[in-house]
C-alpha cells in the first residue's frame, strides 16, 4: 500500500475488480500449490482477500518482498514457497508451475523469471532487467543503454526459495548495491545461486498508473478475442 510510485495500488482496481485479487486468481490457475496465501501487513487488503475466498496472513512493516515472505513462511511452518508478487495480475499459469518445478529441482537454490526485453522498456526504469549466463543470473540493473540491450533480459516479479534460503537472506543487512538499485536480489547475488526460467511470455507489472492502463485494455482485448 506504501508503493513510493503508486501508493496504494495493491487496491486498485482493473476491469472492475482489485489488482491484488486478479493477481491470487492467476495463481490459483496454475494448479499447482498445495495452499495460496498472501501476505499483507494492511488489513485493508486483507480484508479484500478475504471477502473474495482467499486466505492471508498479517505480518509486520517489511523491507522487502522476500523479508515478508520469509516471516510469513516462519509463521505457516512453510518450506518451499514461490512469491508472486501482487503487482503481476496477468502473470501466465504456466510459468509459475515451471517455476514451483525449478525449485522443487533445486531447493538450495532462488528461481526467477526472465521474458522477453521489449525496445520501449529499456530505458524505462521501472522495468528491471537481468543478464543471463548458462541459466543463472549474473546481475540486474534498472538503467539499461541500448547498446547493452540485446545480451538482456526482462526480469518478472517471481520468486521461489526453500526456508534455509529465506532465512538466510532475511538474516543479511541491506547493502549498498540492493538500496541504490531498489532491487532485494542484490542482497544475496553471488551468495546463493539466482536460478532463471526462461518465459516467452512479456511481463507487464504494475508500477506506475499508466501501467494499470495498459493491463485493463489487455484484458478487455482478450475478453473481446473470446
Amino acid at each position: 500500500m506504501g508503493s513510493s510510485r503508486f501508493p496504494g495500488k495493491p487496491l486498485i482496481k482493473i476491469g472492475g475488480k482489485e489488482m491484488i485479487v486478479r493477481t491470487l486468481e492467476r495463481a490459483l490457475l496454475a494448479e499447482c500449490f498445495e495452499r495460496i496465501v498472501c501476505a499483507t501487513d494492511s488489513e485493508q487488503i486483507a480484508e479484500v482477500v478475504s471477502n473474495a475466498g482467499f486466505e492471508f496472513v498479517l505480518t509486520g512493516p517489511a523491507a522487502t518482498g522476500s523479508d515478508r515472505v520469509a516471516e510469513a513462511a516462519r509463521m505457516l511452518d512453510l518450506d518451499l514457497v514461490v512469491n508472486l508478487q501482487g503487482d503481476e495480475p496477468l502473470v501466465e499459469p504456466s510459468v509459475l508451475v515451471d517455476v514451483a518445478k525449478d525449485l522443487a529441482s533445486h531447493p538450495d537454490c532462488w528461481v526467477t523469471v526472465a521474458c522477453p526485453l521489449k525496445r520501449e522498456d529499456v530505458s524505462a526504469k521501472t522495468v528491471v532487467k537481468v543478464l543471463v549466463k548458462d541459466g543463472l543470473a549474473v546481475d540486474f540493473t534498472r538503467e539499461l543503454s541500448m547498446e547493452e540491450a540485446p545480451r538482456w533480459y526482462q526480469h518478472q516479479g517471481i520468486y521461489a526459495y526453500s526456508r534455509r534460503s529465506r532465512d538466510e537472506f532475511s538474516s543479511l543487512p541491506q547493502n549498498a548495491v540492493e538500496l541504490d538499485r531498489s532491487l532485494e536480489q542484490m542482497r544475496i547475488l553471488g551468495r546463493t545461486p539466482i536460478r532463471i526460467v526462461q518465459s516467452p511470455f512479456p511481463s507487464i507489472s504494475v508500477d506506475v498508473p499508466s501501467d494499470a492502463s495498459a493491463v485493463e485494455a489487455l484484458i478487455h482485448e482478450r475478453k473481446s478475442l473470446r
